[in-house]
């Protein structure tokens, strides 16, 4: 039942998705050492421009205010850095979901195709049985395509929420700051 063609066909796809997947996990290897190579320069910049504005402070005012004014700058680079990484694993996702639906929709249609064949050839009186079959892959096929429905409604919503979060972030990085009260003298 099972011929050589369609064994060496489905090494060739094993070995092309392997192929794949290892240029893939290069390619994304390549951006997040990219990426953090970029955020330790500009922390470095950033760092070297602070002590700078540090060392020449007069006095310890001057030291909180410059502090506190570095504060800001800080907090967007970790976010631009959190969601450019948040971003390249999403893309990651997205391809590898992408690769792995191809190859259940091809195993599917493979394991279709070669049960048809089979029940060509079945035994007289066997039809209750071909027919429960048909109806047990066709009932996997409908529990497959709803955990592909339920997964990308799961993956949807922590999108939602992710990107929910950031607004709340950024609403709240731009909201104005409430002024320091100088402690009364004692006397």
């Amino acid at each position: 039942m099972f011929k050589i063609d369609q064994f060496s066909a489905a090494n060739e796809a094993a070995i092309n998705q392997f192929a794949h997947f290892a240029q893939l996990s290069l390619a994304n290897l390549e951006k997040f050492a990219e990426i953090g190579l970029d955020a330790a320069r500009d922390s470095v910049e950033q760092a070297t421009a602070h002590a700078a504005a540090l060392a020449g402070a007069k006095d310890v005012h001057e030291v909180i205010a410059i502090n506190s004014a570095a504060l800001e700058p800080v907090m967007k680079r970790a976010y631009a850095y959190s969601r450019t990484v948040y971003e390249t694993a999403a893309e990651t996702n997205a391809e590898v979901k992408k690769v792995i639906e191809k190859q259940a929709a091809d195993l599917n249609k493979s394991a279709v195709a070669t049960l048809e064949e089979a029940f060509k050839y079945a035994p007289a009186g066997s039809e209750a049985y071909v027919g429960n079959v048909k109806s047990a892959i066709a009932a996997a096929q409908n529990a497959y395509s709803n955990l592909a429905a339920i997964n990308k409604q799961l993956y949807d919503t922590v999108e939602k929420t992710v990107e929910q979060n950031v607004a709340t972030v950024q609403s709240a990085a731009k909201a104005p700051k409430a002024p320091v009260r100088k402690a009364a003298k004692r006397r």
